[in-house]
């Protein structure tokens, strides 16, 4: 009678395993495209002022803060940045590349927080790799710090009963830093 029972047994299990038929299965995946940036809350393109400085000595310093900057990367890896000024760390007559010191003025560039530098002028383009070295996601929640930017006064002291002059000719002179984030 067990060998009869055991039979049936094995006979069920075997027809309910074959009324089952295949397993279905689900295959999951998504793409995360990478996304690594410098990011200003104010806008993508910020306009620093000096103002006049002919009526700033040329000995002196004016100071502008550019809001703050915000790296985010979601690469492990980290990002590369580069900071370039298009007329090596010299704001230009009009903007036009030059070397001539009576068309030029200095500035320079800071930036605070972790991934910052102390005031520096951009004759070369900065460039530095970053990554999140604690492994804590800095990166991707953003990395923040402030930017500032001083320039050089222009105006040269009274001399044999003249009036104080400037070191440059009258004009308005520009130049562009860019911050370019490349994932590593």
């Amino acid at each position: 009678m067990k060998h009869f029972q055991l039979a049936i047994i094995a006979g069920t299990l075997a027809a309910s395993t074959s009324a089952l038929g295949q397993p279905l299965n689900y295959s999951l995946e998504a793409d995360v495209a990478q996304a690594c940036g410098a990011f200003n809350g104010q806008a993508s393109a910020v306009d620093v002022d000096f103002g006049a400085l002919a009526n700033t000595r040329a000995d002196a310093q004016i100071e502008r803060r550019a809001g703050s900057i915000t790296y985010r990367c979601n690469n492990r890896n980290g990002f590369t940045r580069m900071i370039a000024s298009q007329n090596g760390g010299f704001m230009t007559l009009n903007g036009d590349a030059t070397t001539d010191q009576a068309r030029r003025i200095a500035f320079t560039m800071q930036h605070t927080g972790p991934n910052g530098f102390r005031p520096q002028q951009l004759t070369t383009p900065l460039v530095t790799s970053h990554r999140d070295a604690r492994g804590a996601g800095d990166f991707l929640r953003g990395s923040d710090g402030m930017v500032l930017f001083r320039a050089s006064g222009v105006q040269t002291p009274a001399q044999g009963g003249a009036p104080a002059t400037t070191s440059v000719f009258a004009g308005t002179y520009r130049d562009t830093v860019t911050i370019t984030v490349t994932a590593n």
